[in-house]
């Protein structure tokens, strides 16, 4: 009532224009709302987005680390130390620790430690299995030297195997075989297949 009267005192032109600028705010009020609110729904789907984008690219990019070390025990108490140039996490299992240039020392600080050296190898901290791959090499503290392609580390108990084959010497000759295990604290070896010594 008070906007009819006011419209009805004023000038036929100015109260026409008022009438034309109540209309258009009319219809362009609303709009701009609707457009207030589509920005932000857009703002809010976008930010979304981009953390849904970031979670994932954080769980697709594996956990890697320079010169780690790893330290445990086996089953009877003796050290271990797992090193390396580069560990990373397998994306698939956090269990699972992918290594480059592995070192292996056993039984650190016995009176019968032996160390293996590898190209890479495959670390599952679950069950404790250390799978080695590529001019694998070992040593103990007899002076026995081995070299190989292939080994599997319990380290529970401390056992080396190998499906592959094996060349081992020491201050007594040589041998070569098709597989091989070395138990007892590296003082047992056993060869198998295709088995050639020769004796100093």
């Amino acid at each position: 009532m008070i906007g009819t009267a006011r419209t009805q005192g004023m000038p036929r032109g100015k109260a026409r224009a008022h009438s034309r600028f109540v209309k258009v705010l009319r219809v362009v009020l609303p709009l701009i709302m609707i457009g207030v609110i589509a920005t932000l729904a857009a703002l809010v789907i976008e930010h979304a987005v981009r953390r849904h984008a970031a979670a994932h690219q954080d769980q697709a990019t594996p956990i890697r680390m320079t010169n780690p070390h790893f330290f445990g025990r086996d089953n009877q108490g003796r050290a271990f130390t797992l090193g390396a140039r580069l560990a990373a996490r397998d994306q698939t299992s956090l269990q699972v620790v992918l290594l480059d240039f592995p070192t292996l020392i056993l039984d650190v600080g016995g009176l019968h430690p032996s160390n293996l050296s590898a190209d890479s190898g495959v670390y599952h901290e679950d069950t404790r299995m250390l799978f080695l791959m590529g001019h694998v090499r070992g040593a103990n503290a007899a002076g026995a030297r081995f070299a190989t392609n292939k080994a599997v580390i319990n380290t529970r108990t401390g056992s080396v195997v190998g499906p592959g084959m094996l060349g081992a010497q020491n201050g007594q000759g040589s041998v070569t075989s098709n597989s091989y295990a070395v138990k007892n604290k590296g003082e047992t070896v056993i060869f198998k297949g295709g088995v050639h010594a020769r004796l100093h």
